[in-house]
């Protein structure tokens, strides 16, 4: 930066009061309303319900949702960091006023008779000095006041980290919930087969004993009902594996939820009709969006910090105070003193680090002009692909459920033929395999359905509203 332009910018600055620097104004994005992903029957661009969970219907998911929110440990760290993060604004904004301190001292002291005294004798002297100083600087340049911008801007980059930490600790919540909720139903499928399957062994093998099957019908009667309860011991460690992360989103030991969880619930059904709102909405409500576009506006304002360093900076000081020999006399009206003053500093010199100073912080905005850019790019992705999966999951979960209806068809068929002795005992067993896997298939279709649709909430960006941070930590309020 040449002379001459150090010269007008400080020129403009005394004359206009102004801060150097730009001013930040919020970059602009040109989002199409419209989704592009194909339009189902399942959705709607209506606004999106803020408490998605609620949507399910389900009380204890709600209370779970409750717990976390005001227990989750990502949660608290978030808060904490918010606090952190506030206290700095306030530092930032405390050197914008006067800077007042007071001192106090008393001495007593004897002189050397060496080095030779006024009196020519030992002399014990006492002092006393107190009083209050001030300094106030005067922020022409305005590096302060962009210093307490920047601080305010992360600020609220804080509770937007904040607001995403809670918005991903609701969504993990509901998505383990259901998940845990289709293993239970796998195992009970897994074991109700089973038993049909063990069943169906016994009477093979009788039949074997009685000379009316095969000895291969018996082998693999028995092979398939082996086969069938093998899985159980992994979907159970599957299931507990699940319950324990849950539990821990909810600030609790892993084995909390256990207990409570042991009642089996349904899966609940897609709602009919899904509001997503509109594809321009997820600007204001994504927290990561909201979160990106604050720490532009920090970087931005730190570049006025880095400008005002390349100019004076003016002080006003002064203090006042007394000072006596004699205790008594340190509040007579004779013993005060006071004085003003003023204070130029100026880093004349530093070898160009100043200059490359606010080079860097200009790259710095420009690359967190970037990550918001991009930031907005990638949200509008994730919701493409939500809507995209959720959609085609709902296909797969339709067709999955007419197999698994035909294949029970199949199975009573295999039967009858079987019983007439049209047929071996190897297509009942084929169609009794077919029909397990189709059934395995189509729980976890439907619990990919709602974890689906979870994803779907979260990359919409609501819920996280509901839950304001409280003054007092430990607290979480709900807003009205």
């Amino acid at each position: 930066m040449t002379t001459s332009r150090i010269a007008l910018l400080t020129l403009s600055a005394l004359l206009a009061g102004c801060a150097l620097g730009p001013d930040y104004t919020q970059p602009e994005q040109t989002i199409a309303s419209q989704w592009f992903s194909p339009k189902t029957q399942a959705v709607s661009e209506e606004a999106i319900q803020t408490e998605w969970w609620t949507i399910f219907g389900d009380p204890l998911l709600d209370q779970y949702i409750q717990t976390a929110a005001a227990h989750n440990k990502d949660v608290e760290i978030a808060f904490a960091n918010l606090r952190r993060a506030r206290a700095a604004r306030t530092e930032a904004a405390g050197v914008l006023w006067p800077q007042i301190g007071s001192s106090a001292q008393a001495e007593r002291a004897k002189s050397s008779q060496s080095l030779g005294s006024s009196s020519g004798s030992d002399e014990i002297r006492n002092f006393y000095d107190a009083g209050f100083d001030a300094s106030w600087e005067l922020d022409l340049f305005g590096g302060n006041r962009r210093s307490v911008e920047s601080a305010q801007a992360r600020e609220e980059s804080a509770l937007a980290d904040y607001h995403a930490v809670m918005l991903a600790s609701l969504s993990e919540v509901a998505r383990l919930y259901y998940e845990a909720r289709g293993l239970q139903k796998r195992i009970a499928i897994t074991e109700e087969n089973s038993g049909l399957l063990r069943k169906t062994f016994e009477l093979v093998e009788s039949r074997y004993k009685a000379g009316e099957a095969s000895e291969f019908d018996s082998t693999r009667a028995r092979g398939e009902y082996q086969l069938t309860r093998a899985r159980l011991p992994n979907l159970q460690a599957d299931l507990h594996a699940t319950l324990f992360s849950l539990s821990v989103l909810l600030g609790q030991p892993p084995e909390a939820v256990l207990d409570e969880m042991q009642k089996v619930k349904p899966l609940p059904a897609p709602p009919d009709l899904v509001p997503v709102g509109l594809r321009s909405d997820i600007l204001r409500r994504r927290p990561d969006i909201q979160r990106a576009e604050r720490d532009l506006a920090a970087e931005t304002a730190d570049i006025g910090v880095a400008l005002s360093d390349l100019f004076p900076r003016f002080f006003l000081t002064g203090d006042i105070g007394s000072q006596a020999r004699v205790f008594g006399d340190l509040f007579s009206a004779g013993s005060g003193l006071w004085s003003l003053g003023s204070l130029v500093s100026w880093s004349v010199f530093q070898g160009g680090a100043l200059q490359a100073r606010v080079k860097g912080q200009e790259a710095e905005s420009e690359a967190a002009l970037a990550f918001y850019e991009k930031t907005v790019l990638e949200a509008v992705a994730d919701v493409e692909t939500a809507l995209t999966r959720y959609g085609r999951e709902l296909e797969t979960r339709k067709l999955l459920s007419e197999g698994v209806q035909s294949r029970r068809k199949s199975v009573k068929l295999a039967q009858e033929l079987f019983d007439a002795g049209e047929q071996d005992y190897l297509s009942v067993l084929d169609a009794e395999r077919e029909l397990t896997a189709s059934e395995d298939d189509l729980v976890i279709s439907e619990t990919q359905s709602i974890v689906n649709l979870v994803a779907l909430f979260t990359a919409l960006g609501g819920g996280w509203e509901v839950f304001a941070p409280a003054e007092e930590r430990g607290e979480i309020a709900s807003k009205p």
